[in-house]
């Protein structure tokens, strides 16, 4: 009697997916960027004693950490909005034919 219970329930066989995102590899770098600041972080009292060389070390690669994420999610967002524009263009012309 359970199996015929089970039979009668519509279950839905496909999972739950999400498209890729054109931002994954920025994603990936900035959790390597976050990995090696927390060990910096942690040896940057060993590498100096000075608290202005500890802040400078550490904004240093805070800034340098920034500038490389941004340059790479903008070089990123225009390769996707250049494939969106061809694909466009691609739809434009078959419609038109």
């Amino acid at each position: 009697m359970s199996d015929s219970k089970r039979d009668s329930v519509p279950q839905n066989k496909r999972s739950f997916t999400i498209a890729a995102s054109p931002l994954n590899p920025v994603k990936f770098e900035l959790g390597i960027i976050l990995f090696i600041g927390f060990f910096l972080l942690i040896s940057v009292q060993g590498l100096t004693k000075s608290p202005v060389a500890q802040v400078g070390i550490l904004a240093g690669y805070g800034i340098i950490s920034m500038l490389l994420l941004i340059y790479r999610t903008k070089r990123l967002l225009v390769r996707s909005e250049k494939v969106v524009q061809s694909e466009k263009i691609v739809q434009s012309e078959k419609s038109n034919e």
